[in-house]
């Protein structure tokens, strides 16, 4: 009889060494360029040390994302700009283009940056064919775009969607982008938009302005007639003008200020300001914490209908004066308006309040739309400027409320 052979020592094959294995270099370099896309470019390059596999592979990431200040990238931005004026001279000569370049940076309030480096930047991304630009600058400071001549300030025939935040003092011409055929997507956070200027793109297909500071003294045209989607937060100054949008799905525009220029010439040629641009809208949200702003009642006298509108959010703008005259107006306006919302005394997003009625047309009726279903009231307490406001829609003849959801 053989005999047994005697057990492994557990603990002297757990102390055994184990030959080490790099399986992420052994991703194909697809994966490797997707891992890179994610990094800082500051890490990007030291990547470069890690091994054989990796020495060439930042040469050819098509995502650059300059970080800097904060908890996660500490420093300065004169102490990069160095590493990115060469990084991107680098991808130049390289010829590989640049799906996205990204500048994300922590502004020091007590230093001036200097804005001829955003100017390099911005030529030198484009020049990469950068299909996706991103400026965001986080801080106290806003930058201003130093002077250039009378062309349009971005030409590329890639781009495709720019994100800028905390800009001032833009240039005219900076926002035409006329010479961006392919351009979609635009995006200003925080910025004080130019006067004289305009906002032009035939290939714009969403828009957003996030507490846009426009200027005093005269509108800033909006012409981008191709537009499915746009967010309009005016914070400051004269509210912008907007053209025909024949192709857009959704519309949230929000007027913090008061606009009270009264007297500059686009109040003098019965022309709409916002509502006629806006018409053939099919889900629009309106809103201005300011009771005293008057643009949305003035532009009602401009504006034919909501031919295609179907979804409506209001806030109490639209119910006062206690008569309901500007609602009652928007109602008779969209003859085929499916559901009203109605947020009341209540900023959200959160509601305390919520009250969903469904209800069904008993007849044809000028003063809303037959195929109205439903009606949505959103509040803090249901108290009597909410009651009344319910009491106003129970009474237009073709409306019957037969259900609490």
């Amino acid at each position: 009889m053989l005999p047994r052979k005697a057990p492994k020592n557990a603990s002297a094959a757990a102390a055994a060494p184990v030959e080490g294995r790099d399986r992420i270099s052994n991703l194909p370099d697809g994966v490797l360029q997707h891992i890179l896309s994610f990094l800082p470019a500051q890490d990007v390059v030291r990547t470069c040390l890690l091994a054989k596999r990796w020495r060439h592979m930042w040469e050819s990431t098509t995502v650059l994302r300059f970080v800097c200040g904060g908890l996660k990238e500490p420093g300065s931005v004169e102490e990069i700009k160095e590493f990115v004026d060469h990084l991107l001279r680098l991808r130049i000569r390289g010829g590989t283009p640049l799906d996205t370049c990204d500048f994300r940076f922590h502004l020091d309030e007590n230093k001036d940056f200097d804005m001829s480096r955003i100017v390099l930047w911005i030529r030198i991304a484009l020049q990469c064919k950068v299909r996706v630009l991103q400026f965001i600058f986080v801080g106290d400071n806003y930058l201003d775009i130093l002077p250039r001549d009378g062309h349009p300030f971005f030409i590329s025939q890639y781009l495709k969607k720019l994100e800028l935040e905390n800009f001032i003092e833009m240039v005219p011409r900076f926002l035409d982008f006329s010479c961006c055929p392919f351009l979609e997507d635009l995006e200003i956070v925080c910025c004080a938009l130019p006067c004289p200027d305009l906002i032009s793109s035939q290939s714009l297909k969403r828009l957003t302005i996030k507490r846009g500071y426009f200027c005093d003294e005269s509108r800033l045209p909006i012409r981008a007639p191709n537009l499915v989607s746009l967010w309009l937060e005016v914070s400051d100054g004269k509210t912008p003008s907007l053209q025909r949008m024949p192709s857009l799905l959704t519309a949230v525009v929000k007027i913090h200020g008061y606009d009270l220029n009264t007297l500059d010439s686009d109040y003098d040629n019965n022309q709409s300001i916002l509502l006629q641009g806006l018409s053939e809208v099919q889900n629009l949200v309106l809103i201005s914490p300011d009771i005293e702003m008057f643009i949305f009642r003035r532009d009602l006298k401009f504006c034919s209908s909501f031919n295609k509108l179907k979804s409506l959010l209001l806030d109490e703008y639209w119910c006062e004066p206690a008569d309901f005259s500007a609602l009652a107006c928007l109602l008779k306006l969209s003859p085929v308006l499916e559901k009203l919302t109605l947020q009341l005394y209540s900023k959200g997003p959160k509601h305390k309040v919520e009250i969903i009625l469904s209800c069904k047309p008993l007849e044809v009726s000028a003063a809303i739309s037959q195929h109205f279903k439903t009606l949505e009231i959103k509040c803090e307490v249901y108290d009597d400027r909410v009651h009344n406001v319910l009491m106003f829609l129970s009474k237009q003849p073709n409306i019957l409320w037969f259900q609490i959801i």
